[in-house]
């Protein structure tokens, strides 16, 4: 085992916990166990901790290609912006390239030819696991000082029709970014609004209220007859932010954890709450949260 199991072993040995399956699968060259448990809530002392920088109001997170994430309040102001995308497939694509010619040279059911696959596997879980690194990195950040965020329901699939635009949008990871932040921001009770698919958030001037539809990707600073101009991702940013206060009420999305398909059973308990363990609840000996990212392959 690479992660220590030590809070897990205490758990089912004092049975507050149980393993209802494991699942064992062969990618990338290695084995992977993973195991499905139910247990007692953690302890409020082991949860994770409440949001502390956060000013109180809404978040409106633009993504792109240029700049992977740009985050602005609804008053324009720029809090956080990500253009440092690692691009691993981009990246890996001239080794991939050779890898796979060297796979396709081998002759069928050789150890060479199963060699060889086994390197191109390898390689697809090293481009994925850099991938998924950035996006733990950025998604988890971006939970811990705001509370209240706003993103766009992107169509990715309808995207990766544009043959010259498929390959960096696939290479972005824009619909798993969208899923790390809705279960952390369950694990720590915050507010995640997804804004309408048709909502133009980038041709959208936050002035006068006009929409230019005339602009093009090429177009990346907005500007508006009535003498309004801004950054492309940061105008789109700060109109997700006041789409969140609009439609708070009615799209309010507070999911749970997707993996266990039930409730999220890391959220924060409410302010108040009694710091004695109740009954069927772990204590801080019990069962911690360390997380730890898995290592690359």
């Amino acid at each position: 085992m690479h992660d220590d199991t030590r809070r897990l072993r205490r758990l089912l040995t004092k049975h507050r916990a149980k393993i209802c399956f494991a699942t064992i699968s062969y990618h990338g060259g290695r084995w992977w166990c993973a195991l499905n448990v139910e247990a007692a809530d953690l302890h409020p002392l082991q949860q994770h901790p409440a949001h502390t920088d956060d000013v109180g109001g809404w978040v409106g997170v633009d993504r792109g290609l240029s700049a992977f994430l740009v985050a602005a309040a609804d008053d324009g102001t720029e809090v956080a912006r990500v253009s440092d995308a690692p691009k691993a497939l981009a990246a890996g694509l001239k080794r991939q390239r050779r890898l796979s010619k060297s796979l396709s040279r081998k002759k069928k059911g050789s150890h060479n030819r199963n060699e060889a696959a086994a390197w191109l596997a390898r390689h697809h879980r090293r481009v994925a696991n850099v991938r998924r690194h950035f996006l733990h990195q950025v998604s988890g950040e971006l939970v811990k000082t705001h509370d209240r965020i706003v993103i766009e329901n992107l169509n990715v699939a309808g995207m990766l029709a544009n043959r010259r635009l498929a390959r960096a949008i696939s290479d972005a990871g824009w619909s798993e970014f969208a899923r790390l932040l809705k279960y952390k921001q369950a694990w720590r009770g915050g507010q995640l609004v997804e804004a309408d698919r048709w909502f133009p958030s980038t041709r959208l001037c936050p002035e006068c209220g006009v929409v230019d539809n005339a602009m093009t990707l090429a177009d990346r600073v907005f500007t508006c007859g009535c003498g309004y101009s801004a950054d492309r991702d940061t105008n789109a940013a700060a109109n997700l932010a006041r789409w969140g206060h609009t439609h708070h009420d009615d799209d309010l999305h507070r999911s749970p954890d997707p993996q266990a398909g039930g409730r999220a059973t890391n959220v924060r308990r409410r302010d108040g709450a009694g710091q004695h363990p109740r009954v069927g609840e772990t204590s801080s000996d019990d069962a911690g949260t360390d997380v730890h990212t898995a290592p690359a392959a």
